[in-house]
């Protein structure tokens, strides 16, 4: 008997910037220490995100938000000021593939905000 090789297909978020904002501006609000996210725009991959220190007196403390090599002190100074091609981030609508987070810690939609921007990729 034959069998048809079957296609895989993938699953992949595709979503717009401001969404990825949104996850962060939660992890933020619920005190969360770290988020990062590895997006692919136009053809090249970007890492965005926070992480802080942290001790048992303090718990989290010190956040450092990024955008590649850029850092901020605050998520209200990351939104104001980092980039990405020339344009601040905050202010562009683009749509980016997420294609990992938290360095992998998390499972597959990664947050419940991306499972509306779910889709299909026969790659």
């Amino acid at each position: 008997m034959l069998f048809k090789k079957r296609k895989k297909v993938n699953k992949r978020v595709v979503c717009p910037i401001p969404v990825v904002i949104a996850v962060i501006q939660e992890c933020v609000d619920i005190d969360a220490g770290y988020s990062e996210f590895v997006v692919r725009f136009e053809g090249n991959d970007h890492t965005v995100g926070f992480t802080s220190d942290y001790n048992t007196q303090q718990g989290f403390f010190d956040p450092i938000f990024f955008l590649d090599e850029q850092e901020f002190s605050s998520f209200e100074e990351f939104k104001a000021q980092a980039t990405l091609r020339d344009q601040l981030f905050a202010s562009r609508t683009d749509r980016v593939e997420v294609l990992d987070a938290d360095n992998g810690a998390t499972k597959f939609p990664w947050h419940p905000a991306f499972e509306d921007y779910v889709e299909e990729s026969n790659e």
